[in-house]
């Protein structure tokens, strides 16, 4: 239930304000050709406890001019995910000038979306300098695409550490076995991404099939699936049946 309506009739009177549709849907999709991805960023900040319900219905209804700026500096498959108070942020990047790009963002239209924002959002401590959403380290990314990412479910995964085992998990995923990559695909999981960043990883992956539990399912039948997660798992902290725990979709955009 809204709890301020107040805060909804704002938002639905600056998209008046900014004369344009509150649709979020891009004229891409199928139709979009595919661009060569020439970095992948996942990156985390907190959104404040009293702000959660309003940062969610805030981008439901995101300044179309806001994604099409996001659009232009050549940010592609943009998703933020949700849970705990820590918001993760994947996205790609498809230009050849990335800071040039990220700098062009601060446009007038975006920096009012930013006033409405960066309030109820809070910076973590172990952020670089200059930083406002915190960058991980990427530990490991398999690509390849069965469908269109506009067409595949999206998934944002999150899983902590056992301190003092980050260098073992950093490795695993360093030389994962390329068997099950092409396992993975053959159950119709594509695009798959693992970030660190503070003792946790965060996994960003994609499903274009028709039944993701029966995929799971065969996949978690290969032998060799079955020993790479067996060594990790030792390596997690459980959280409640297993390691993982799945974060809530708030934002996406293509």
């Amino acid at each position: 239930m809204i709890k301020d309506i107040k805060f909804l009739l704002c938002i639905l009177s600056l998209l008046v304000f900014y004369n344009v549709s509150v649709a979020q849907d891009n004229p891409t999709g199928e139709n979009m050709k595919q661009e060569k991805v020439t970095k992948r960023v996942g990156s985390l900040i907190k959104v404040k406890p009293e702000f959660e319900e309003r940062y969610i219905i805030l981008h439901k209804y995101t300044f179309p001019g806001v994604l099409e700026r996001i659009r232009k500096s050549n940010i592609r498959n943009y998703s933020i995910f949700l849970l705990d108070g820590i918001l993760f942020s994947y996205y790609e990047y498809v230009g050849n000038n990335y800071d040039a790009d990220m700098k062009a963002i601060a446009d007038p239209t975006t920096k009012d979306w930013w006033k409405l924002t960066d309030p109820m959002q809070e910076p973590l401590p172990t952020r670089k300098e200059g930083e406002w959403w915190a960058e991980m380290e990427q530990w490991f990314c398999y690509d390849k695409l069965i469908k269109p990412s506009s067409q595949a479910q999206r998934i944002g995964l999150v899983a902590e550490i056992i301190p003092g085992k980050e260098d073992e998990v950093k490795y695993l995923f360093m030389n994962f076995p390329p068997e099950i990559n092409e396992a993975t695909s053959y159950q119709s999981f594509q695009n798959n991404n693992i970030f660190f960043k503070d003792n946790k990883i965060y996994f960003y992956y994609e499903y274009a099939g028709d039944n993701i539990r029966s995929s799971f399912t065969r996949l978690s039948q290969f032998e060799k699936y079955q020993t790479f997660q067996a060594e990790l798992n030792k390596l997690l902290l459980p959280k409640g049946t297993g390691n993982w725990e799945i974060m809530k979709e708030v934002f996406h955009t293509d």
